[in-house]
């Protein structure tokens, strides 16, 4: 991994890209980042997540790629056509 940018801001930075395409400067996009990472309830809901995939359970979130995923190929090999 690259030292920039630097670990503990890698999230805010890594939203600030994609905001960055949906706004006029990159220093609102990296303001809107900051808010983001900053809020505690995202933050709680990220180690929801993220505690819940580390424990090899479904986060329930149902935009999650990797547990509809893991949902669907497990449905189907229940059911198979």
């Amino acid at each position: 991994m690259s030292a920039y940018p630097p670990a503990d801001d890698r999230l805010r930075h890594l939203l600030a890209q994609r905001i960055n395409c949906h706004v006029d400067t990159w220093k609102l996009a990296f303001f809107i980042a900051g808010a983001i990472v900053d809020d505690p309830e995202i933050r709680a809901e990220m180690k929801r997540l993220a505690d819940a995939h580390a424990s090899g359970q479904p986060c329930g979130d149902r935009n999650c790629r990797a547990c509809f995923i893991a949902q669907f190929a497990t449905t189907n090999q229940e059911n198979p056509s």
